[in-house]
């Protein structure tokens, strides 16, 4: 009896072990199974958070026609064909909404949104403004020259030549200006109006400021600033090529030269005397000084000749001006420019006749 009951015991010890084997190996298997499960869910939602975050980049919208475009009072009018491209659904153009309205028989300012949206949901705008204007007549467009400014406060100004204007005098000019909407043409728009290939508004003028020195930048650019009124410094680099590195807000910095004001061995300013080499090193040196963008010169002294046009052209020069009297006209030559003198003794009654 004995041995039959401690037989019976090894036995059920074993069935035991082998049950609890048994539940220990499920567990893992089932440990095993769900962490890959877990793996699994964890790496779908990996990617589609990927493909979530990799679109999120906006459509590129291109307008045929410029950012800025001029149209005469009751000439034709469509709006400008555009495209549109997406990083991933390609050419999506059929998408395109334009919001804003241009009547081409009323004179004014027009602003032209157009937008699209991609299938992600991201948004791309691109800003046009229409100008519908009376254009600017046969005698042209004012480029103003100015040069030095003082403070009528401070000094009296006797002892200031007539390239001074007196600072408040200045503002009132600006003012006037601002308040009977002049527009202000880029140089990329100066250009295409001499080449004959857009029109400009009736009120239509360019400010520049010979030298770039110092009282041009601490008395004219802050009225410049509060007018919001852009202007052209032609900096003379070698002088006051440190005042390009400030970048001032509302300031269009082109070249007056590196170091060609000075007089040369024919009596007249080196720039018609000195080899074509030395010019062009010293345009280039001028440009490389403001920044690689220039492309409109100011001859110094105003004087030139063929050859200084030839290697304004090779570096890169669009337009230059001398200190010749008269209007920019549709058909000018691009490398002999007239300005508008401004001095001291200009009215501001002499300046309306001047400008208008």
């Amino acid at each position: 009896m004995k041995r039959r009951t401690r037989k019976k015991s090894k036995n059920g010890i074993f069935i035991v072990l082998i049950l609890l084997i048994i539940l220990i190996v499920a567990i893992i298997l089932f440990n095993t199974r769900n962490n890959s499960n877990q793996n699994e869910t964890k790496e779908v939602s990996q990617q589609n958070s990927v493909t979530t975050i990799s679109d999120t980049e906006a459509p590129v919208i291109q307008i045929d026609g410029e950012d800025v475009k001029i149209l005469a009072v009751g000439s034709q009018y469509s709006n400008d064909k555009a495209t549109a491209t997406d990083n991933l659904d390609g050419d999506i153009s059929n998408l395109i909404k334009v919001n804003g309205d241009v009547n081409p028989n009323q004179v004014g300012t027009y602003q032209l949104t157009y937008s699209v949206t991609d299938k992600a949901g991201n948004i791309a705008q691109k800003e046009q403004k229409v100008i519908v204007c009376n254009p600017l007549g046969e005698a042209g467009l004012p480029v103003l020259m100015y040069h030095f400014f003082y403070d009528g406060t401070k000094e009296d100004g006797s002892n200031r030549d007539n390239n001074y204007v007196e600072i408040s005098d200045f503002e009132e000019q600006i003012k006037y200006l601002k308040e009977n909407n002049f527009y202000f043409p880029t140089w990329e728009e100066v250009e295409k109006y001499v080449d004959g290939d857009i029109i400009l508004p009736e009120k239509s003028i360019v400010l520049t400021f010979d030298d770039g020195d110092d009282s041009f930048f601490e008395l004219a650019v802050p009225v410049l600033q509060k007018y919001d009124v852009d202007g052209t410094s032609f900096v003379i680099t070698s002088w006051y090529g440190y005042r390009a590195n400030e970048k001032q807000k509302n300031v269009i910095y082109e070249s007056h030269s590196d170091d060609m004001h000075q007089g040369g061995s024919n009596g007249k300013g080196v720039m018609l005397s000195w080899s074509n080499e030395k010019i062009k090193a010293d345009l280039v040196n001028s440009n490389n000084v403001l920044g690689g963008n220039a492309t409109v010169f100011c001859y110094p002294f105003g004087q030139y000749n063929d050859n200084a046009i030839e290697m304004l052209k090779e570096t890169g020069y669009k337009l230059a001006f001398t200190t010749a009297g008269g209007r920019v006209k549709p058909g000018a030559n691009k490398y002999a420019l007239p300005r508008v003198r401004i001095s001291k003794t200009t009215s501001l009654a002499s300046f309306k006749t001047m400008v208008n």
